[in-house]
């Protein structure tokens, strides 16, 4: 039955039992709601402080009468004096408090006296000492002068008049065309352009040789966009290596491997390139491989 559970937390060598209610109890934090701490000035709210989306809270007559009057003169003192509230808030039964900060927003009123943002507090949630951690920027190449300019021309030649029914969405087409092939029962599933891609030809027409000049400007001679990187180089090393490298199908002697039953110790793409090389089809698992093996060369 639920209440024969019993919670522990081993502790000091030993098993700290808690009953279902202590450990509820430990849960809770407090009633849902806010605590008001104190007040800061609005500057003391910084951007880089955000962890959450915020909430909007206004009164509510039917819920706590008389709010709409204590909420006004509070928010009215706040807007005047540029402050903001610091609460403690628990959102509901059992939740993580946090410490957020009220911040006013006044009544504004559009065109023809329509309200276009309610008065109320937003509540902006404010981060923990945990949340804050230092973070070790490297150092990289600034773009110069010149190289930024160019870069702001080629952006000039490249731009156009975004327009979302221009662009088809490829995937939902593609689905189209197979669908239009199923029901009109077409032996073909006709092609869909992707106007997502970029436009190459229409790219090289208009900023072509400020393309070029800017990779003069930016890399060095020789550079090759197409070119895959090489491996890094380790630095030679005296001490022995922890691992040895696996050993290609060059490295490894199957057929002496086989004579001395040591096919086990074999890799699997060794043994593939071997038969392979022999003109013996096989695939599946190691095993397989070796019998192959062993069957070519009659053992």
């Amino acid at each position: 039955m639920p209440t024969d559970i019993k919670f522990y937390q081993p502790f000091g060598g030993e098993k700290v039992v808690f009953e279902k209610e202590e450990v509820t109890e430990m849960k809770k934090f407090g009633e849902p709601g806010l605590t008001l701490m104190g007040f800061k000035p609005r500057s003391r709210v910084k951007k880089h402080c955000y962890i959450k989306p915020s909430n909007f809270i206004f009164p509510d007559e039917s819920v706590v009468k008389g709010s709409s009057s204590l909420f006004k003169v509070l928010l009215d003192r706040c807007l005047a004096r540029d402050i903001v509230a610091i609460c403690r808030y628990i959102a509901r039964q059992n939740a993580q408090p946090f410490f957020v900060a009220l911040v006013p927003q006044a009544e504004n009123l559009g065109e023809n006296n329509l309200q276009v943002e309610s008065p109320g507090f937003h509540v902006v949630f404010l981060p923990f000492a945990e949340d804050f951690r230092t973070l070790h920027f490297e150092e990289s190449t600034k773009a110069n002068t010149e190289q930024i300019d160019k870069a702001k021309d080629i952006i000039k030649k490249l731009t156009f008049k975004y327009q979302p029914d221009s662009f088809e969405n490829p995937v939902l087409q593609k689905h189209y065309r197979y669908l239009e092939a199923i029901a009109l029962e077409h032996d073909e599933v006709e092609q869909v352009t992707d106007l997502t891609e970029p436009d190459i030809e229409r790219i090289s027409r208009r900023a072509g040789s400020l393309l070029e000049e800017f990779k003069e400007l930016v890399y060095s001679d020789g550079y090759d966009p197409e070119q895959k990187p090489g491996a890094k180089r380790k630095a030679a090393s005296n001490a022995p290596s922890a691992k040895r490298p696996r050993s290609s199908s060059e490295d490894v002697d199957v057929e002496a491997e086989a004579r001395k039953g040591n096919l086990k110790k074999v890799t699997v793409p060794v043994l593939k390139a071997y038969l392979k090389g022999v003109g013996v089809s096989a695939g599946g698992k190691k095993q397989d491989l070796i019998d192959a093996v062993n069957e070519h060369l009659g053992f």
